[in-house]
């Protein structure tokens, strides 16, 4: 751990701990933490939607396995349990390792693969835009999911930040591997 990532997380942290956040930082916890992975069902069900549910899917596993392997890996203590009067804010401190963050990698690679999928899509006018507003707002909560982790304790900045890099990288490869064998693919 650098003395770095401690003092950005103690600031952080401090700030996002308190006040009218904590309730909206819970709420992201709990949607990254693998339920949001459940919008996914519905899609499997109408022909349409079928193939970008299995290629989500895909991103997403792989985007878990590869979590798990890095912090096997990396064996990085959470700040909850390396730095002094740091709790965890939420009903029962994890027991794996900090680093790096599965929430922020589970919520960056489903926002990512999703938005790359909605802007990439051939579209035009209106539709377009809501597409482009859709993705905005996809990764506006994959943002709110990382903060949520530094906020409750349980992660460091770093942790974070190499989480959200990871799916967003696992994401932008499935999304364009998706999106060449669906013949939808439209060059920026």
């Amino acid at each position: 751990m650098t003395s770095l990532d401690a003092r950005v997380f103690l600031a952080l942290h401090d700030t996002l701990a308190h006040g009218p956040w904590f309730v909206l930082f819970v709420t992201l916890t709990v949607i990254g933490s693998g339920w949001g992975s459940f919008l996914i069902v519905p899609l499997f069900a109408a022909p349409r939607t079928r193939r970008f549910a299995r290629s989500l899917a895909l991103v997403l596993i792989a985007t878990a396995v590869i979590v798990f392997a890095l912090k096997k890996l990396v064996a990085r203590a959470r700040p909850c349990s390396s730095l002094e009067g740091v709790h965890a804010l939420v009903f029962s401190a994890p027991s794996d390792f900090s680093f790096p963050s599965g929430h922020a990698a589970g919520s960056f690679a489903f926002a990512m693969f999703a938005a790359i999928v909605l802007v990439r899509t051939d579209a035009v006018g209106r539709v377009r835009l809501l597409r482009i507003a859709g993705a905005a707002a996809l990764v506006l909560v994959a943002i709110g999911v990382a903060l949520s982790r530094i906020a409750l304790g349980v992660h460091f900045p770093g942790d974070v930040l190499a989480g959200a890099l990871l799916g967003t990288s696992i994401a932008a490869v499935g999304a364009r591997l998706h999106l060449s064998r669906s013949g939808t693919l439209r060059e920026p």
